[in-house]
């Protein structure tokens, strides 16, 4: 894949949309996705596809992408966290606990994920497709002082350090990071002291934590694979 490739995980609502809007703008759009009926519709953007789970194959071809790559995450994990799991498996265990309560308090809006993170949000609303994270909110016309990712960022949570991916809007609606950020997000993993992390990703108005112990296992230094 190029460095200006796009690797789009979920080939759903939000991955088929993100795909027709890459290739209209003639972007490299690789999509990923283990049902074979959502990747022919991809195949109908444009984009090329392999039937493969999200985690896997990001953790598989990891290796291999350029540090420009960006990758659009449009599966229901938090993939940032699956992702290091996996590919710090060498080195650490990353045991997934419970979001600590008072980081509810320092959010507007948020609500348990299935798999355990906490979804946050500016809203508490269904946001347009094509909004483009403007300063005053396109529904309420509220001003954002602070971008979510950036709120995140100064969260003081007794026990915990605290690292954040930000998501970059790529288009109206739609957002990702790229495969640079995410290996420095392992590296931060790696080279920190914290028995404790919230790991969170981010774009300006919405995002997901997880928290979890760190726990070593006494091989060395991770290799990213």
């Amino acid at each position: 894949m190029q460095e200006n490739a796009v690797l789009v995980l979920g080939a759903g609502h939000f991955g088929l949309r993100a795909a027709r809007i890459l290739r209209a703008d003639n972007k490299e759009v690789v999509m990923i996705d283990i049902d074979s009926a959502s990747l022919a519709e991809g195949i109908l953007t444009g984009a090329e596809v392999f039937r493969s789970g999200a985690v896997e194959f990001l953790s598989e071809h990891f290796s291999r992408l350029p540090p420009g790559l960006t990758i659009v995450p449009a599966v229901p994990v938090h993939l940032a966290f699956e992702w290091l799991k996996n590919n710090l498996s060498e080195s650490f265990v990353l045991n997934k606990i419970a979001v600590p309560e008072c980081v509810s308090d320092n959010m507007a809006h948020c609500w348990n994920a299935s798999e355990g993170s906490l979804l946050v949000s500016y809203a508490d609303f269904m946001c347009p497709d094509n909004c483009p994270e403007p300063e005053y909110c396109t529904v309420t016309g509220e001003k954002r002082e602070l971008p979510l990712y950036g709120l995140l960022g100064r969260l003081d949570v007794e026990g915990f350090g605290v690292l954040v991916l930000r998501s970059r809007q790529l288009a109206p609606g739609l957002g990702g990071y790229s495969a640079g950020d995410l290996r420095a997000l392992a590296d931060s993993v790696a080279e920190g002291a914290e028995e404790k992390l919230l790991i969170c990703t981010s774009c300006s108005c919405h995002g997901i934590i997880t928290a979890c112990e760190v726990i070593p296992t006494g091989t060395g230094r991770p290799r990213l694979i």
